[in-house]
Order: structure tokens, then C-alpha cells, then sequence
């Protein structure tokens, strides 16, 4: 009969930490315009054109710099919006970016987005 007293209040506990966990699930805000940043394609083969695209976001430039896994910048522009939003091409000097990750990075009003790019 004690065992099955605190079986009872185990299963009590657990549901009301359940249902607390769905009570603070539900109250989290997702904010009504949430910005889309994209590379495409992704993956992408080395002599293909790479494409990045940020909408939904509010900003007159965005400054997009592109990183190989040492750390090292390969690429970096400030680009202005176009038609409230932005979309361009990385070319590196004429040059395609060879093959391995990149992480690109997008920063506009104190927001920073970053994607991974794989070239192969």
C-alpha cells in the first residue's frame, strides 16, 4: 500500500511537470517576421556561382564576409538593398571558391547571421 502511495505521487509529479513544460512552451513568442538567410545551392561545385540571399529584414546594407575553416577572409562586401531585400553573388576576384566549408556571416543593425557553405 506505501509503495503504491508513492507511485501515485511520483505519477502526480511528473504530470504536473509536464504540463508546466507545455504551459512555457506555449507562452514563447516567435516573432511575426523572422528574417530568411540563404546560400544556395548548398552544397555547390566549385565552378558554379554562389548565391546569398537575406529577406525579411530591415536594413539600407548588409555587410556579408566569407571564411574558410583556418579562420581566414576570402571574401567580404557591403551590399546595398535592392526591391526589400538582398540578394547577390560572391565572386572572389574573378576567381571560384575551391573546394572545402566556408562559413559565411551577414551583419546588419547589430544582427549577425551565419550560414555553412560546402564547395566541392
Amino acid at each position: 500500500m506505501n509503495s503504491l502511495r508513492r507511485i501515485s505521487i511520483i505519477g502526480f509529479c511528473i504530470s504536473f511537470f509536464m504540463i508546466a513544460q507545455s504551459l512555457n512552451a506555449q507562452s514563447i513568442q516567435i516573432p511575426a517576421e523572422s528574417p530568411d538567410f540563404k546560400v544556395f545551392p548548398n552544397p555547390n561545385q566549385s565552378e558554379s556561382d554562389t548565391y546569398v540571399s537575406l529577406q525579411g529584414f530591415k536594413a539600407e546594407n548588409l555587410l556579408v564576409v566569407v571564411y574558410d575553416m583556418l579562420g581566414r577572409e576570402i571574401y567580404s562586401k557591403v551590399q546595398l538593398m535592392e526591391n526589400g531585400g538582398f540578394l547577390f553573388t560572391i565572386t572572389t576576384d574573378g576567381k571560384q571558391l575551391s573546394t572545402g566549408i566556408y562559413l559565411i556571416t551577414a551583419s546588419a543593425n547589430d544582427k549577425v547571421f551565419h550560414q555553412k557553405l560546402i564547395v566541392k
